[in-house]
This record gives C-alpha cells, sequence and structure tokens, in this order.
C-alpha cells in the first residue's frame, strides 16, 4: 500500500481548476487513494482594510454584497466543472468517512478566506497537495499559492499543467519518470515524497546535467533506489540555450516522460535573483505534471 493515502487537490477557478482536478484524479487512481478537492471562496472581510476610511457604512456593504456574489458565482462555476469531469469519468462525489482501506475516492470542499492561508493551514493535513501551474491570467494567484503550498504546508506538490477541455487524461497511469537530480537537500527530499509513484513506474531515469553548478554523482542515488526496488537508468543532460530548466524540459520530452520529479527552489535567493530559477522556469513551461519538494 502506498504511504500517500489523501490528497489535497486545490481547485482555484472554473479554468485553472480544470487542470488541478484531471491531474488529481490521475493520481488518486495510479495510488488508490482519497482526493479532497477544496475550492476557496474569497472571504469580503479580508478586502475591508483596502477601501478605504473614506467610505460609508452603506458603500462598504455594498462592496461586500458584490464581493460575495462573485464569489458564490466562481464557486458554482468550479462546482459545475468538478460534477462535469465527475460524470464523465462515471464517478461519485463520496461523503464516506474516512478509512485506510477505502481504495480511490473524491470528495468536494469548501472553505471560505485567503487561498494561500488556507493551502498552507490544510495543506499540512494531506500526504500530498496538487495545485496548478501558475499560467496566463491567474499567474500571480496561482503563483502565490504554490508557493504556499511549497514553502509552508511541508508536504509535497505536483503542479498540474494546463489541460484542454477536449483532452481529459484523468485515467492515465505514471508509467515513465524523470527525475532531476542535483544532489540538493530539496532533490533530496523529492526523491522520498515520490517513492510511491517510483515504485510503481516502469523506467524511471534520473537527469544528470552536466555542468559544473548543478552535477552531482548518481552511484548512491541508484544504490538506494535499488534498496526500495526501482531500478534507475543515468541520462546525461547537455545544457541549451544557457538554460537549466529548458535543458531539462527538452530531455523530459525527448523521453516522453509522464512526470517529472525534482527538488523545488534549490539556490540561494540572490544566485535566483541573478542567475534565474530553474524551478521557475519548469513552472512556466512544463506540460506535464511536476512532483516538487522544498
Amino acid at each position: 500500500m502506498s504511504s500517500i493515502r489523501n490528497i489535497l487537490a486545490v481547485v482555484s477557478d472554473a479554468v485553472s481548476g480544470r487542470a488541478t482536478l484531471e491531474t488529481a484524479l490521475r493520481v488518486g487512481r495510479h495510488l488508490e487513494c482519497h482526493v479532497d478537492a477544496m475550492h476557496v471562496r474569497s472571504d469580503p472581510a479580508a478586502a475591508l482594510p483596502l477601501v478605504g476610511e473614506a467610505m460609508s457604512g452603506a458603500m462598504v456593504d455594498e462592496m461586500m454584497g458584490v464581493a460575495e456574489k462573485e464569489s458564490g458565482q466562481r464557486a458554482a462555476r468550479t462546482r459545475a466543472v468538478y460534477d462535469e469531469i465527475l460524470s464523465r469519468e462515471n464517478i461519485a462525489n463520496s461523503d464516506a468517512v474516512p478509512a485506510s482501506s477505502n481504495g480511490f475516492s473524491i470528495t468536494w470542499l469548501e472553505s471560505s478566506g485567503v487561498e494561500e492561508q488556507v493551502v498552507a493551514l490544510r495543506g499540512c493535513r494531506a500526504d500530498l497537495l496538487v495545485v496548478a501551474r501558475p499560467t496566463g491570467d491567474t499567474e500571480t494567484a496561482a503563483l502565490m499559492t504554490l508557493n504556499a503550498a511549497l514553502m509552508q504546508s511541508g508536504r509535497a506538490v505536483i503542479a498540474a499543467p494546463p489541460i484542454p477541455k477536449d483532452k481529459p487524461v484523468s485515467g492515465g497511469s505514471f508509467k515513465k519518470i524523470a527525475l532531476f537530480w542535483n544532489g540538493s537537500t530539496e532533490a533530496t527530499r523529492a526523491v522520498q515524497a515520490a517513492l510511491p509513484f517510483l515504485k510503481r513506474a516502469d523506467e524511471v531515469v534520473i537527469l544528470r546535467v552536466e555542468e559544473e553548478e548543478w552535477y552531482a554523482e548518481t552511484g548512491d542515488l541508484e544504490a538506494h533506489l535499488a534498496y526500495h526496488g526501482v531500478h534507475a537508468v543515468v541520462s546525461k543532460v547537455l545544457p541549451r540555450e544557457v538554460r537549466t530548466g529548458r535543458s531539462l524540459l527538452f530531455a523530459t520530452g525527448d523521453l516522453n516522460a509522464d512526470m517529472m520529479v525534482m527538488g523545488a527552489y534549490t539556490r540561494s535567493k540572490l544566485r535566483q535573483l541573478i542567475l534565474g530559477s530553474v524551478t521557475g522556469y519548469v513552472m512556466q513551461q512544463a506540460v506535464l505534471p511536476v512532483f516538487l519538494c522544498h
């Protein structure tokens, strides 16, 4: 049985929520575990400090009413996407009492507040989080949620790529996994947290970047994985266009991998500012689920 038994999927809105749900269903079925699909309604009261002292009580009430209505409409649209996907997959929303042997199931949850704050608090009581990869109009909000999940929940996170409505993938498994290894603490944590996926994979490929900053020996990692029954092969990744993130994504594409595993933000903040972030580039460009640990 997998050590991952419950997943928290953050379903922010009707657009990015589709990506989160498709990926979370795929993971839940693959690991035969429970998924909580959580939508966070924005709390109108949270905007009060921004309205200014000059506004009358009636104007504040009106603004809160409008915000409450918009929040309800957003939640309804998001729930409609959830119901649509479950109907397509012939899955029932579960209200059963949690148990260790229930297998795959999914439940809709709603909360209220600031999304990244709710995710940070609720995420620590899940084994794994699934959030949408930042993209398009929702990039800022999605990035804040992703950072809260990574930095504050203490859990591994899967960043779900955009998924077109006409190309559902929830039934697919994770047979081929690419693992970016640079010897960092973050990469080590990612390997450990991803073991349930690595053990089930048909093929695990360790991506070793052939440049001084990122190079790390892989012999001890291969031995460690072998103790867990995981046979991995090493693939050398040559830098392309001076972007390590681009090199990694090219390599995962060449492998036709189903998932990429990596440590998140392994550079210091100063080096990220000067040289850029590999994690940030991957988050902007990845077209496959990315398993992350900080």
